[in-house]
């Protein structure tokens, strides 16, 4: 499953606010340097998902804000 993600980074607390089946915004206290915050996305939709981390990939927007992210079903 392909869902589309924009996160907003620097924010006061970590949260997922679902638009619609696909969309999503995630809100993530981790800046967005070195990678922290597309580890943060992962880790945060992981526990989402209840999935493992590794079944979550970042297919597309590495250094954007908006993000396609593949979930392993």
């Amino acid at each position: 499953m392909l869902i589309n993600v924009k996160v907003i980074t620097n924010a006061a607390k970590n949260q997922i606010i679902q638009k619609s089946p696909n969309e999503f915004v995630v809100r993530i206290t981790a800046a967005p340097e070195k990678g922290k915050a597309n580890k943060k996305v992962i880790d945060f939709l992981a526990d989402y998902f209840n999935l493992k981390k590794s079944d979550i990939l970042i297919k597309k927007g590495q250094t954007s804000s908006r993000k396609i992210i593949s979930i392993k079903e």
